[in-house]
This record gives C-alpha cells, structure tokens and sequence, in this order.
C-alpha cells in the first residue's frame, strides 16, 4: 500500500497569487483612456487604440484562463481536506489501495 502526501498549503498559495495575477490584468482597464490621450500623432493613436483592441480581446482570454486554473487548483486541494481545517504547512496522507 503506498501514501500520498499532499501540501494543501502550496494549492491555497497558488490560488491566492493567481487571483492577485487575475486582479492585476483587471485593473488594466483603467490605463486605456490615459494613453488614448496622452498620444497626439493621429497615425500614432491609430497604432495605439488598434494595439489597446487588440490586447482588450487578449486580456480577455488571459482573465478567463486564469480563473478557470484557479477553480481547479482550488478544486484539487478540497477533496483533501475534509472536515478538519488545516493550517499553512499541513499535510494529508491519504491511503490508496495496491496496484494490481
């Protein structure tokens, strides 16, 4: 029979940095109108507003991948917990049954 040790504390760490990563490329959408402004050029501001369209439809996509990576680190750290609450460092062993 083999164990498996699990480190719920690095999927809670990994969760947490991907929300702030998540946070961070949401806060994006504050700097558009800044630069949009900012540049005076018309072939310039052409340029920038189709490079802000483009990264807008890009981000997008990022945004989405980085929840759904989230949701599943968050979902393959649950089952491990059960009803007893850990703390940072914890680590569960869970009995698996021999190969056959």
């Amino acid at each position: 029979m083999s164990d498996l040790t699990v480190d719920l504390a690095l999927p809670k760490k990994s969760a947490k940095q991907l929300k702030a990563i998540r946070r961070e490329f949401s806060d994006l959408d504050e700097w558009k109108g800044e630069i949009r402004s900012a540049v005076g050029a018309s072939k310039l501001k052409s340029a920038m507003t189709d490079f802000i369209d483009n990264w807008d439809d890009n981000r997008k996509r990022l945004l989405e991948s980085l929840e759904n990576v989230g949701k599943m680190v968050e979902g393959t750290r649950d089952p491990f917990q059960g009803n007893r609450s850990y703390r940072p460092g914890d680590s569960v062993a869970v009995s698996g049954q021999p190969e056959r």
